[in-house]
């Protein structure tokens, strides 16, 4: 029986992105199709509208949805089965890899966005080198890290991961300050100073020049350190003695077994059991329909901060 799919593109540079036909893919071995119930619209999408490595484009990160294909190798999941994950397709270029379609394919072991950055941006080698949280309970590491802008999904998740306004403060940082203030360096490196620990570094969740400049500015006020921003590349004039790497290889998390196993297969679902990891990014719906897919693009651009645009399909 065929089957018909859609999905949404950027057929121009700079163009506005449409809702048209999109060929669907059926699972290999270790694979799932996925039919897509609701997409989140990441606040990074709108830059790939500007910056597009690729055309035709189509949008990828996925929210909610369920198997309905199921690749001969796989055991975790049936047809009709609840996923949650995250599609590839920025480093794949195949359209197969797109989450903004009403199918998509997965991984059987591929995980959510804003988790996966964060960790991929506070654990591994060459990035902050965080000890990784084993259980839900904190661990006394005595090690500090400054989370910039920890009201974005991805500085929330960190902010989880790292430590288990009131609204950052109630996931359990340390301190909050607010970055629009002209003293903001200033005032970070002399709280961090009072603030028992190492400090081992900065995570720029937002990924624009602004804020992994704030960042870097604030590190060398300690000495000097390394700063992971969600921006890829484009460091330019750094100062000395710190270093800034980006942190654009969510997709590469499976080779890093280790905190696979911890994040994944210990602190989320007995966090989730237990009621201590908290969905702190609060969804904002805007409709139903890839056709309002852009409307929600443009909204993370110009209004929403602390969250996501959130479409059903």
């Amino acid at each position: 029986m065929s089957i018909l799919n859609s999905g949404v593109w950027l057929l121009k540079s700079s163009g506005e992105f449409v809702a048209k036909e999109a060929p669907f893919s059926r699972a290999g071995g270790d694979e799932i199709v996925i039919q897509n119930k609701a997409v989140a619209i990441n606040l990074m999408d709108w830059k790939f509208q500007i910056f597009r490595p690729h055309l035709p484009f189509p949008k990828h990160y996925p929210f909610m949805r369920e198997g309905y294909g199921i690749g001969r190798n796989v055991t975790a999941f049936k047809k009709g089965d609840r996923a949650v994950g995250e599609t590839n397709w920025f480093l794949t270029n195949d359209t197969r890899d797109s989450a903004f379609q009403n199918y998509s394919i997965c991984k059987t072991s591929v995980c959510p966005l804003t988790l996966s950055t964060a960790a991929m941006g506070l654990c591994p080698t060459r990035r902050l080198e965080i000890s990784l949280l084993q259980t839900t309970k904190p661990n006394l590491i005595h090690q500090v890290v400054l989370i910039w802008s920890g009201s974005s999904s991805t500085g929330s998740a960190a902010i989880e991961l790292t430590v288990t306004s009131e609204f950052v403060k109630r996931l359990g940082a340390t301190a909050v300050l607010d970055y629009d203030n002209e003293s903001i360096a200033q005032d970070l490196v002399q709280t961090i100073k009072e603030t028992f620990g190492e400090f081992v570094g900065a995570l720029d969740t937002v990924g624009e020049e602004m804020t992994w400049r704030g960042c870097a500015e604030v590190v060398k006020g300690l000495g000097g350190d390394r700063v992971g921003s969600n921006l890829s590349a484009g460091f330019m004039n750094v100062p000395d003695g710190v270093e800034v790497v980006g942190v654009n290889y969510t997709a590469h998390l499976l080779n890093n077994k280790e905190i696979v196993e911890g994040v994944w297969g210990h602190f989320v679902p007995e966090s989730l059991k237990n009621g201590s990891l908290k969905p702190a990014s609060n969804p904002q719906a805007i409709g139903k329909g890839l056709e309002k897919i852009p409307e929600g693009v443009a909204l993370c651009q110009s209004e929403i901060s602390a969250g996501n645009a959130v479409v059903t399909l």
